[in-house]
């Protein structure tokens, strides 16, 4: 299961209540109420892996990690850069342990090519890839690499999100092909994407066509 559970800051601001979601009443855009929906939803599913993009850092202290550890998940949670969010990943105890976490930001990827200094500090604090190593509990030798990430938003940052995607899948290949050869991967997230765009293009073909 893999959802953008939209970040309470941004549920609340005037362009979202006046632009982007004019169609629900106030009480629905609350946190409380979201929240609560929201763990009925995920437990419902009765899912192994669960992704979740825009996590508040205390709806998932203080309510979704709580709430999932009562179904058996285990919750990982990492905030991204300067910001309020995050990712968080959750696994079924009985089926999963928590071998390593690789989790990146672009900024991190960037740090040892001094010559994009610049676009590491427009860029950096957009991306940011959750990467966590899982091992069977019944057959220590099955692993699987679970990744979750959020590309960025704007309906026209494409190149951004090319840019994104690209250092994403370049980590996952480093975790999934030198780390751990040969271990499945399960890639999640918000890529705020669609199927003729270059960032879904990118993760089919591993290349984008070019303009004539």
């Amino acid at each position: 299961v893999s959802y953008n559970i939209l970040a309470d800051a941004y549920a609340q601001t005037e362009f979202s209540r006046t632009v982007l979601y004019p169609y629900c009443a106030p009480y629905a855009l609350e946190v409380d109420y979201r929240q609560n929906l929201l763990k009925k939803e995920l437990a419902g599913y009765n899912a192994d892996l669960v992704c979740l993009q825009e996590v508040d850092k205390s709806v998932f202290a203080d309510s979704l990690a709580p709430a999932l550890d009562a179904f058996g998940l285990e919750g990982l949670f990492k905030i991204k850069e300067k910001q309020h969010e995050g990712l968080a990943t959750f696994y079924r105890r009985d089926k999963f342990s928590l071998l390593s976490q690789h989790d990146i930001t672009f900024s991190e990827a960037l740090l040892s090519e001094p010559p994009h200094a610049e676009l590491r500090d427009k860029l950096g604090r957009l991306l940011f890839l959750k990467v966590s190593v899982l091992q069977s509990e019944t057959d220590p030798s099955r692993k699987l690499c679970v990744a979750n990430t959020h590309l960025y938003w704007h309906p026209k940052g494409g190149n951004i999100r090319l840019i994104q995607i690209a250092v994403a899948l370049s980590h996952i290949k480093y975790v999934a092909c030198d780390l751990y050869p040969n271990i499945p991967v399960i890639f999640c997230g918000d890529f705020n994407s669609t199927p003729s765009s270059g960032t879904y293009g990118f993760i089919n073909t591993g290349g984008i066509k070019q303009v004539t």
